[in-house]
């Protein structure tokens, strides 16, 4: 099983942390899919573009182009479940994308995050986090028993969060909203 690995790549730390889940995924029996390594330098893809007699300005269309199908292929059909990093005080808005496409997509997505940077008081962004059900591998050898996890469950975290979200929501109107039975059944469904 092929398996993309979301993550920001701007930096040597970053790089060099991106290998490290590459390895322990291979170790583990998953091809991977590693942007830094398999996918397109934008730097150096604009210039082997213009080699083509494109102008610098188009040369760049083209290149954050191919780079943007390239990736959005990878993770909706070229790999069958994803790893997401969101190691870093911001998690990289890339590797974000990649995760909501996996969500929609009902691909499986495991989020790997040691950092205890956070922005909201420890806790990491709910629409980030929330794309797994709040499941999250907080060491690196955590991380294939995670993805084994995802990919072993019956019904996507999408089906489940929609199928959750269409019982407290479904006929939700925020002008006249009951908040005390809101409140009752998000205790029924998250607390257990």
């Amino acid at each position: 099983m092929k398996v993309y690995i979301a993550s920001p790549l701007f930096n040597e730390a970053e790089k060099r942390e991106n290998e490290r889940i590459d390895e322990v995924l291979i170790k583990a029996g998953y091809e991977t899919f590693l942007p830094q390594r398999d996918g397109f330098l934008y730097s150096e893809l604009v210039e082997q573009i213009k080699k083509s007699d494109c102008k610098n300005e188009e040369a760049e269309i083209i290149a954050i182009n191919l780079i943007s199908h390239l990736d959005i292929y990878q993770v909706c059909k070229g790999c069958k479940a994803t790893v997401l990093n969101l190691n870093g005080r911001v998690p990289d808005e890339g590797g974000v994308s990649e995760g909501a496409l996996c969500f929609r997509s009902e691909i499986p997505l495991v989020i790997y995050k040691e950092d205890s940077r956070t922005l909201i008081g420890g806790k990491d962004n709910p629409l980030v986090v929330g794309l797994t059900r709040f499941i999250i591998a907080n060491e690196i050898g955590d991380i294939p028993n995670k993805l084994k996890i995802a990919i072993n469950q019956k019904e996507s975290d999408y089906s489940i969060i929609m199928g959750v979200a269409e019982k407290l929501f479904g006929d939700y109107n925020p002008k006249s909203r009951n908040l005390d039975n809101i409140i009752q059944l998000g205790m029924k469904h998250f607390i257990q």
